[in-house]
């Protein structure tokens, strides 16, 4: 029995953990091939012009917002070279995401923010998905993305899998510590991003130990924490987001990223101007 109860936990999991994955890949609607752009079908009403969202508020205690540790290798990218290079390494329990959904997750919010930022800076943001990856699989990856190219600064996102899978915390602590340490070998400022909070799924997997490693792990390294998991809870309590259900809409997906690409990018932004790398 238990054998056939795990699995379903971690289909149930990850459906919660990419919140309207399956509305934002079926909100394109389908369109006749007889039909060109703008065309309309005999007898047919036109169909009204798209009304745009307005942007939600992103807001967020500023305790989540501020890096203990400055990034100096960025600072020093923008202020001399007028550039940043910014690599988000996604370990990630779903399966493959489709380009559709790709445009609407934080990575694609996080460029035009730091882009609006710093004029006249050359800011580029590579993203690379790690599929079902725990912190092992994740760190291999890792290693191969910063040996391709180099970056000024690198955000690494881990944690869900092995919350479903269980890893063995000191396993999680040591391959997070290693990580960290080959992201600076490679002159990078590292960053580690939190899983995301889902009310859905916290009754049955515990993700607070890993985040307290987390935590522990970047302040003995002297890195930064994104503390996705807490911001994302800040957000449910204060009524801001209401993912309490099942599926929520393909709105609620794209505002949550588009929130969390913000406060990325103004957390970096705070390490950048930190006292310390002037």
């Amino acid at each position: 029995m238990i054998r056939r109860v795990r699995p379903l936990l971690f289909a149930l999991a990850t459906a919660c953990l990419m919140p309207g994955i399956a509305g934002a890949q079926s909100a394109s609607p389908a369109v006749s091939p007889s039909a060109g752009p703008g065309s309309t079908a005999p007898g047919a009403v036109p169909a009204p012009p798209v009304q745009r969202r307005s942007a939600p508020d992103c807001t967020a205690p500023d305790r989540y917002l501020n890096p203990k540790n400055p990034l100096r290798r960025s600072a020093e990218a923008v202020r001399n070279s007028k550039r940043l290079r910014v690599l988000v390494f996604s370990s990630v329990r779903t399966p493959a995401i489709s380009d559709a959904v790709e445009t609407k997750r934080y990575p694609a919010a996080l460029t035009p923010a730091l882009k609006g930022r710093y004029p006249g800076v050359d800011v580029t943001v590579a993203n690379q998905i790690e599929q079902r990856a725990g912190i092992s699989e994740s760190l291999k990856g890792l290693r191969g993305a910063l040996a391709a190219k180099p970056y000024d600064l690198v955000i690494w996102q881990l944690g869900s899998t092995d919350v479903l899978s269980g890893t063995d915390m000191n396993l999680f602590e040591d391959k997070l510590s290693r990580g960290i340490a080959e992201i600076r070998a490679r002159q990078a400022d590292p960053i580690i991003m939190s899983m995301q909070y889902s009310p859905r799924t916290d009754f049955m997997f515990d993700p607070a130990p890993y985040v307290q490693y987390m935590r522990w792990t970047v302040k003995t390294e002297g890195a930064g924490l994104f503390n996705r998991y807490d911001i994302m809870r800040y957000w449910v309590e204060d009524g801001i987001f209401d993912l309490s259900e099942l599926q929520p809409g393909a709105s609620i997906f794209e505002d949550v990223h588009h929130c969390v690409g913000e406060l990325l990018a103004r957390y970096i932004a705070n390490g950048i101007a930190a006292p310390e790398t002037q």
